[in-house]
C-alpha cells in the first residue's frame, strides 16, 4: 500500500530564500510536522481560500464611463490652466535637466 500511495502522488519543488526556510523549518517543528508536510497543508489551505474567494460574487457600483468623462473634462481644463500660465510656452525637458546638472555640478564642485 505505502508503493502505491506514493504512485498517487506527484512532486513538487519550492525554492525559497534562507530565511523563509528556517521560518518553514521552525513553523514545522512548532506543530510536529515534517516540513513536507507543512508546507503541503499550508499550500492546501491556500488554496481552499482562493476557492472560497472564487465563489464569492462581489458587486460594485461604479458608473466608470462617467468617472472617465469627468477625468478628461478636468485634465482638459487643467491642462489649459497651464498654457496659459506658461503663456502658450511648452516645457523643455532637455534645457531643465541641463540646469539641474549644472547646479549640482556647482555645488559639488564650486564651479561654474
Amino acid at each position: 500500500m505505502h508503493k502505491n500511495h506514493l504512485q498517487e502522488k506527484k512532486r513538487i519543488q519550492v525554492y525559497a530564500d534562507p530565511e523563509i526556510k528556517r521560518r518553514i523549518e521552525l513553523a514545522a517543528a512548532k506543530h510536529d510536522m515534517a516540513v513536507t508536510e507543512y508546507c503541503l497543508e499550508a499550500i492546501k489551505q491556500q488554496l481552499i481560500e482562493d476557492d472560497l474567494l472564487e465563489t464569492e460574487q462581489i458587486e460594485i457600483d461604479v458608473q466608470p464611463a462617467k468617472r472617465v468623462r469627468d477625468l478628461i473634462t478636468d485634465l482638459q481644463a487643467l491642462h489649459a490652466d497651464i498654457l496659459e500660465y506658461r503663456k502658450g510656452q511648452l516645457l523643455d525637458i532637455d534645457a531643465t535637466i541641463d540646469q539641474l546638472r549644472e547646479e549640482r555640478d556647482h555645488e559639488l564642485t564650486g564651479l561654474h
